[in-house]
Formats: C-alpha cells, structure tokens, sequence
C-alpha cells in the first residue's frame, strides 16, 4: 500500500503541515528537517497524489433570444451576430420568445445545466428571471434589466434628437410617434422620449401612439397603420421604425396624400425595405453590425469570467431619403 503523509509525519514526529510544505516546497521548513523528511519519503517510497484539475464542460453554443426574426430589424441582427459567434468557435441556438412566457426559463435552465455557455437577450423577462440572469453569463440587448448585467444598445437619446431637429426644419406642427409597449424596459424608450421633449419645447403638438409590440406580420401592421390614417388625419409628421413607415408611406399615397410636401415621415432602424419604395423613406439608421459584434465580444468576456462595464453605446447616423424635404 502506498504510504501516505501522515504516516511520514508519525516516523519524523513532526506535524503533518510540515511534511506537506517540505514536500511540496510550499511554506518554509527547517533544512535539515526537510532533508530528514524527504529521506523518509523516499525509504516509503512515497508518491504525492496528483490533484485533477476541474474543468468546466462548455458546450461551445450560444443561445440568442429576440422577439420574433421574422421581421427584418432581428433576421438582420441575428446574422451578423451568428457569424461574430462563429469566428469566436461558437454554435448558435436561435430562441424566438414571441411574447410566449417561459421561452427565457429555458435558456437559463439550458445554460445552468451546460448545454448552453451563455444568453445574448431582448425578451421581456420576469423579475426572477433578471435575478437568474445576474448569475450566469449573460448580455441584455436594448432591455433593461439592472446592475449585473451589461446592457448593449444604440445611441437612441441622439437618435429622437436628430429626428425631432428633422421635423422642426421639415415644419411639421402635428407629429405622431409611435411606440412599441414592452414590459421590461427597453434603452429604445429614449428616442420616444427625446424626440417627444424637443418637439413640444418647440410648440409642436405630439400625438404618442403605443402598439402592443406582438404584431409579428407585415398585414397586421399595415393595418394598424390604416386604422392609425383614419384617426389621425391632421398628422403632418411621423417617426416610427422602418416597417410602420413603410405603410406610412403606402397608405399616404393610397389616400392622395402629397410626401413630402404634406406628410413627413422619419423611420429608425435603417432597413433594406427603407429603399425599397419610391421615396425611399428618411431613416435613423442602427449599426447592426457594430452591435452585434459588440453584443458578442462583451458575452465572450463574461463567459471568460473577465471585467465588463454596465453600458455600451453603438452611434446612429441619418440617412436622409424623399421623405422630408
């Protein structure tokens, strides 16, 4: 039988701490004792036991989490975040939450049991479920969930800046923004926000009109635009995202609505369907890529376990189309 430390320490007569740090060179021991110990460890033919290293299993996957890609904002934004995982050695796990409950339980249940390494999110999540989040690595984008986990969104506060500055130069006196209801917090609110504020401080009356944020396809939104014409119809500006400027823009010249002249219309996002309809429509464009490989460099720190900070901020550009003179 192998002998063992304690068992040196009984024949040297000292402390079996001792025979440890004169084995291992770790802690000083007096030299003619560490002599006299190695000795007897050698006469025992002792062989220290090798500690194994645990290694956390990964699984090499990512799981993203967005409303639904069919729409073209997320379908864009999941391909350049896949192909950002993919340079990094990671699979993807597309989670398409659309509004269902539990989809975000699931991931965090996946990454808990190791079948996912990490979560890049945009869902509305339960106050338990933030609460999990915090404790394994996880990235929120655009949702704002608290301290613990770090937030990647684009600069919306100059966005609604740039275009309430558009719609003042266009005269526009009668603008309708439209925003999506979300149940977690959302960075986005600051473009309503800003745009709204700048807009009344310059005698602008501002109509606030709030979707559920559940459309998921192209006719339900064209016809909440047609319901929005026929209530609205002294309206002379909108800022709205691409799509729902898209049907805007459709549904003005359906109406015999002149655009520019007496309809203005600023879409965010910066869409292919933007420039894909005569005018092309005036937009606040997002860096999809700069978010996506920003959303996947931070996760990857946090995977690694190192530092990250509780805010990033993508910048935003006008592209200006026939929408606004």
């Amino acid at each position: 039988m192998m002998a063992t430390i304690r068992e040196i320490a009984k024949i040297a007569n000292v402390g079996v701490g001792t025979v440890s740090r004169a084995l291992n060179g770790n802690g000083y021991v007096d030299n003619q004792k560490k002599i006299y110990i190695q000795k007897i460890a050698e006469e025992l033919d002792y062989k220290p036991v090798k500690k194994s290293i645990k290694k956390t299993k990964k699984s090499g996957i990512v799981g993203v989490i967005l409303p639904d890609v069919a729409q073209p904002f997320w379908g864009s934004f999941l391909r350049r975040v896949e192909k950002e995982l993919l340079e990094k050695g990671y699979r993807t796990m597309i989670i398409n939450s659309m509004g269902v409950c539990g989809r975000v339980t699931e991931a965090i249940d996946m990454v808990e049991k190791q079948l996912l390494d990490g979560i890049i999110v945009n869902s509305d999540v339960t106050q338990s479920e933030i609460e999990r989040l915090r404790k394994i690595p996880t990235v929120s984008f655009e949702c704002e969930m608290g301290t613990g986990i770090p937030l990647i969104a684009s600069d919306h506060k100059k966005g609604g800046k740039v275009a309430a500055k558009l719609l003042i130069q266009c005269g526009c006196k009668n603008v309708a923004i439209f925003s999506a209801k979300a149940n977690t917090p959302v960075y986005a609110r600051h473009r309503i926000e800003e745009c709204s504020r700048m807009l009344k401080r310059n005698g602008v009356h501002v109509s606030l009109i709030e979707t559920t944020g559940k459309q998921t396809s192209m006719k339900s939104i064209g016809e909440t635009i047609n319901d929005f014409m026929n209530n609205y119809t002294t309206v002379d500006g909108i800022f709205t995202d691409d799509i729902e400027a898209y049907w805007c823009l459709a549904q003005a010249k359906k109406r015999g609505i002149l655009v520019p002249r007496d309809f203005k219309i600023i879409g965010y996002d910066g869409n292919q369907i933007t420039r894909m309809i005569s005018p092309q429509i005036t937009t606040i464009v997002q860096n999809v890529s700069q978010l996506a490989k920003t959303c996947v460099e931070v996760l990857d720190k946090r995977m690694k376990g190192e530092r990250t900070e509780p805010l990033y901020i993508v910048p935003i550009k006008l592209s200006k189309g026939g929408t606004t003179e």
